[in-house]
């Protein structure tokens, strides 16, 4: 098995993406980042790469709000409230299967 880069986080759990990689994947400072978890790795690609450049930053905000989940409705809420919420979102979801 050949290894990449290995690092580890700091105390907020941050990463640094070695330079080389910000490069390769073509990430500069201002670049929104695509982040997702998939068998296990945690995967990090430019936004571009998800979202169609059309020189429209709004289509990345119709991203947002298409893939909020379901705590993106509900406001401050309560434990209580929050299983509820998580209950109603997990049938859902199993009702469009």
């Amino acid at each position: 098995m050949k290894l990449g880069v290995i690092t580890k986080p700091n105390e907020k759990g941050q990463i640094v993406i070695p330079k080389e990689m910000r490069k390769l994947l073509g990430i500069s400072v201002n670049d929104l980042l695509h982040l997702f978890v998939r068998g296990g790795g945690l995967f990090i690609q430019p936004i571009s790469d998800v979202v169609p450049k059309t020189g429209n930053a709004d289509n990345y905000l119709k991203v947002l709000e298409r893939t909020r989940g379901a705590w993106g409705k509900a406001k401050t809420i309560g434990e209580k409230q929050k299983r509820v919420v998580e209950l109603a979102a997990s049938q859902a979801r199993k009702k469009a299967w």
